[in-house]
């Protein structure tokens, strides 16, 4: 009964829409696949191994880069549904950020990588088809933050040019 109420829950989340009833089970029926923090809790901490990704259930989780100095820049805020620490997992490397719960509760699932290569052939490739979907749309995204972000220094570069700042 449990799974089941798992299950229709994470189906809102639109990583899980791939995935038919037999696979959410093998998703969601193994232990310690469920984290939960409280707010200013780590899921995971800058210079940790990347060995999983996690998709975030419930509440909002901000990635902070520590500069020079020890001050800290959110570099983003993700909300329910967000998949994050995948780039770690893929490449290997060390997590390059700190991912701390903003919100007073968060959950996430984790998804270990060794997970992820013992799965049937069919769900792995949902869950690579889906992981591939979501890094595409950030890239996107990142690409389209960047034009805006370049186009506002050309403005503010040609306003400095002619005084007017």
């Amino acid at each position: 009964m449990e799974t089941d109420a798992i299950k229709k829950f994470i189906l809102q989340i639109p990583f899980f829409k791939a995935f038919n009833d037999n696979e959410l089970n093998k998703l969601v029926g193994r232990d310690k696949v469920f984290k939960d923090c409280k707010k200013g809790g780590y899921i995971f901490k800058e210079g940790d191994p990347g060995t999983s990704l996690f998709v975030l259930l419930f509440g909002e989780i901000d990635l902070v880069k520590k500069g020079e100095g020890g001050a800290e820049s959110i570099i983003l805020k993700l909300k329910t549904g967000a998949l994050f620490g995948e780039v770690a997992m893929l490449t290997g490397n060390k997590r390059n950020l700190d991912a701390r719960a903003s919100s007073t509760k968060v959950v996430v699932m984790e998804f270990k990588k060794k997970f992820i290569e013992k799965m049937i052939p069919s769900i792995q490739s949902k869950f690579e088809k889906q992981l591939l979907f979501i890094i595409a749309t950030n890239l996107d995204t990142m690409n389209m933050r960047y034009a805006k972000l370049e186009n506002s220094v050309e403005i503010r570069e040609k306003l400095a040019e002619g005084g007017d700042i």
